[in-house]
């Protein structure tokens, strides 16, 4: 969904995301291509503006995850932020010594046009650091790698902050980053709206419900569900209901659950979870290149090809940095 949406956003025919502001002006064209009749720009649209909420999907799970395990154990919060960084450079760290060998290779840069920019060695260290989003005028080394810097921030609040704290206090904090984000976008402040939500503190209610639902499992019937979808799909046109979008895109991924239980969906969506850190770390690279090579093929079928080669690259990317750590015992 998120690599698909990645592709396709490039298109001009296709309408761009709100994922880090509210953009009246993506907002009508997404409202045109549904309108438009075309069955394949429909479907390609839906990718494009839509596939960005796969991120608040990873956030609630990252939350839920993080408090299935951490809650009641004994290990300190140094070891768990020391880990998840460990975790996070496992994948980041092999792509990143792979970036500079090819920038100063002397050759066509095969990863990434960015290559060029001479500030690749201090972007390397904002990156690494989960540091870059802080630069939130930017997007550097990989667009999509934005989101390592913003998780590994929640994976710090999370130990620092919120692993003992009480429902009130998480309910507060849902309440507060709403509260702030709709202030700023009713004032017209959409900078630091995209700002907020370029890092972590955007991101907090979604990460927030995660934990929340971790600790007291609730059933949700058909009826709230369809409610929620309903309320979904008007948050993509308000601007106030588009600040808890991306909680209210929970719901239609519970109406699509039954779906996902069953064989043989199960297992493509369990074989898909486990390339996904490795899918995060290189589908920017190969779309650079499908891009370049493939403008003479119509989207959808580029958009193919593309995802094909992505899950390929991650498969191999992947197997050789399980092989390496075993052997190295990582």
């Amino acid at each position: 969904m998120i690599i698909l949406h990645n592709y396709f956003h490039t298109f001009p025919e296709f309408p761009p995301e709100c994922e880090f502001k509210y953009a009246p002006e993506n907002v009508s064209r997404f409202t045109e291509a549904m309108l438009s009749g075309n069955l394949r720009i429909i479907i390609l649209s839906l990718f494009s503006f839509l596939g960005h909420y796969g991120v608040s999907i990873f956030v609630f799970v990252s939350g839920y995850g993080l408090s299935k395990c951490y809650d009641h154990s004994g290990e300190s919060k140094w070891y768990i932020i020391l880990r998840r960084a460990i975790q996070l450079w496992k994948w980041l760290v092999p792509m990143a010594l792979l970036l500079i060998l090819d920038r100063y290779s002397g050759y066509t840069h095969f990863t990434y046009a960015y290559l060029g920019n001479n500030k690749i060695w201090t972007d390397m260290l904002f990156m690494l650091t989960f540091t870059a989003n802080g630069l939130a005028d930017r997007f550097i080394i990989a667009g999509p790698w934005w989101y390592f810097g913003m998780a590994f921030l929640l994976y710090v609040i999370y130990a620092l902050f919120l692993r003992k704290s009480s429902d009130k206090v998480l309910w507060g904090i849902i309440a507060g980053v709403w509260t702030l984000l709709i202030v700023l976008s009713s004032l017209g402040l959409d900078n630091w709206v995209f700002a907020f939500r370029y890092n972590s503190i955007g991101w907090l209610p979604v990460f927030c419900v995660g934990i929340l639902l971790s600790r007291h499992p609730v059933y949700i019937s058909w009826r709230w569900i369809s409610l929620g979808v309903v309320l979904f799909v008007l948050s993509l046109f308000n601007r106030y209901l588009w600040v808890v979008s991306p909680i209210l895109a929970l719901f239609p991924v519970a109406a699509v659950l039954p779906l996902a239980r069953k064989e043989p969906l199960q297992n493509v969506l369990l074989f898909m979870g486990k390339l996904s850190a490795a899918l995060f770390v290189t589908h920017a690279f190969v779309r650079q290149q499908v891009l370049a090579h493939d403008q003479a093929l119509p989207p959808e079928i580029s958009g193919l090809l593309y995802l094909l080669l992505c899950i390929v690259v991650a498969w191999v990317y992947r197997l050789c940095l399980t092989c390496f750590y075993k052997k190295i015992h990582l």
